[in-house]
């Protein structure tokens, strides 16, 4: 289904007055910026064009995964969107448990669209089932501040320069992101980014983690907001923040450190609070192909910077735009992107005690 937005906002009438009734809920927990108000009315009123149903869909912007879980569990929300690495995971065992349900995917003909490497992945279905529907991907990246510096850094090494003490922000929710970064910036690779005992025996890797916390001008909650990077050099960052520092005056970009990033892909995901009502399951399957099409795609790439999922944009794009999110190259998130892995309860404990060891120390690590 290709949605015309501009008709979906100036074409559509309301159902005639007098046909009064209430509003059917869909409650949305997500990123910031993946349901934009805009988008959000528009497809309200596609909605009510097409079925003569209203439909109020409510939006909460979300900061910590287990938030998630906490509203899928509460019945509190109908559609989240969390990171690849979350459904399956031991933590929050949504697939596991039941507390979402297996999508429909004659609902979501937009899916055809999807990077095919991102469709059926092994962390959203079981079973031959699929319960979760990708939106964008990005990395963990490194960002720096082309006002500040004048090349890009090569490595991951520059967030502990002496220079930039108190001249960078990092992520504070994703600690394990954090994480993955000092080890990339010590030369571990693959599967060892993951590897808690490994990590938490070597003491260069500890005084480097101490370090990194204890030097940062910041730390930001949620996305990365120009609020949190704004005079600053460097960052790490999913990028939501770089095109409201443009219109600050601050030109900021990724750079490409030798030692690679990781990477994540953000779902949509039904909870299990639409269980028993299938007509209301439809509309958030509608939703989700909603966020597929050609348009709001476009929308995450220029008003979010991240990568679109869909391979059928690249003609509202510009040649520079589709370089710079490597859309002609599809394989490109198999071969550059090392994908967070899903962890065991033992992996986020371990890794969650190095953080909150790693932010009580002092620079020396003492």
């Amino acid at each position: 289904m290709k949605i015309k937005f501009i008709a979906l906002v100036v074409g559509f009438s309301f159902i005639a007055a007098g046909k009064c009734f209430a509003a059917i809920e869909l409650n949305i927990l997500c990123w910031q910026g993946y349901a934009p108000q805009l988008y959000v009315s528009g497809f309200e009123q596609y909605i009510e064009k097409k079925h003569g149903k209203k439909v109020k869909v409510i939006v909460k912007n979300v900061s910590d995964p287990q938030e998630f879980f906490n509203g899928l569990r509460s019945k509190a929300v109908d559609i989240i969107s969390p990171a690849h690495n979350i459904p399956k995971s031991e933590r929050w065992p949504m697939i596991q448990k039941h507390l979402v349900l297996p999508l429909n995917l004659k609902n979501i003909p937009n899916y055809k669209n999807v990077n095919p490497y991102l469709q059926h992945a092994s962390y959203v279905s079981k079973a031959e089932q699929l319960f979760g529907v990708p939106i964008v991907y990005g990395t963990y990246g490194l960002a720096y501040n082309s006002n500040k510096l004048t090349k890009a850094p090569t490595s991951w090494s520059v967030l502990w320069q002496p220079e930039y003490v108190g001249k960078f922000s990092i992520g504070a929710d994703y600690y394990e992101a954090n994480i993955y970064s000092t080890a990339l910036s010590l030369g571990y690779t693959g599967e060892q980014l993951y590897d808690y005992d490994l990590l938490s025996k070597d003491p260069v890797f500890i005084d480097r983690l101490s370090r990194l916390a204890n030097s940062t001008a910041s730390l930001w909650h949620g996305v990365d907001k120009s609020a949190d990077l704004l005079g600053l050099s460097l960052a790490t960052a999913w990028g939501f923040s770089f095109q409201e520092l443009r219109q600050k005056g601050e030109v900021w970009r990724f750079s490409s450190p030798i030692e690679g990033v990781t990477g994540w892909v953000d779902h949509w995901l039904i909870g299990y609070s639409l269980k028993d009502d299938a007509f209301k399951k439809m509309l958030a399957e509608e939703w989700i192909n909603f966020t597929l099409s050609e348009e709001m795609q476009t929308y995450y790439v220029r008003a979010l910077g991240q990568y679109p999922v869909s391979t059928a944009i690249n003609k509202h794009l510009t040649t520079d735009e589709v370089a710079k999110f490597h859309l002609d190259n599809s394989d490109y998130i198999k071969d550059n992107l090392n994908l967070w892995k899903v962890l065991s309860i033992r992996q986020q404990n371990g890794f969650r005690l190095l953080w909150q060891r790693a932010k009580g120390t002092d620079f020396s690590g003492k």
